[in-house]
């Protein structure tokens, strides 16, 4: 009579497979966190760089002859104030999501530092842009531009 060799792992063996597993997992979900983390950075920086591009953009377009900028900004007698209060906060001419917070706008009136969003005000013909690219807005993760209305 044959005898038949059962062949299986050891209760042992489970064992470390399964701490090898855990100790992956723990690894993998730290890492993963930190990939968020700069995404939310890169976004925020690439918001800040886009509203800059587009308001020198539609700046110059009334030097160049046209009537409205901004969707329905008048060319005539233009002044930062008046660029600044026409973008407001309703999304209406930027519509980006601040990366933080995804049920407010990037991009704002306001004069202060907010993770991810753009923050825009005005001094003269002088329209100031800060963005807060982390969350608690250290000096070396704020961003800060202007763009001159001609």
């Amino acid at each position: 009579m044959k005898l038949k060799k059962n062949k299986a792992f050891t209760l042992i063996e489970l064992l470390v497979v399964v701490a090898i597993i855990g100790i992956l997992a723990a690894v993998g979900v730290t890492t993963f966190g930190g990939f968020q983390d700069k995404a939310k950075a890169s976004s925020a920086k690439a918001i800040h760089k886009g509203v800059q591009k587009k308001l020198a953009a539609e700046l110059v377009k009334c030097s160049l002859g046209d009537s409205t900028i901004l969707n329905s900004l008048n060319c005539s007698g233009i002044s930062g104030s008046n660029v600044v209060s026409n973008i407001g906060s309703s999304g209406a001419v930027f519509t980006d999501k601040n990366p933080y917070n995804t049920s407010e706008w990037g991009v704002k009136s306001s004069s202060s530092f907010v993770a991810g969003q753009t923050s825009l005000s005005a001094s003269g013909n002088t329209i100031t842009l800060k963005t807060c690219t982390k969350t608690g807005c250290a000096t070396a993760d704020q961003l800060t531009d202007t763009v001159a209305v001609e």
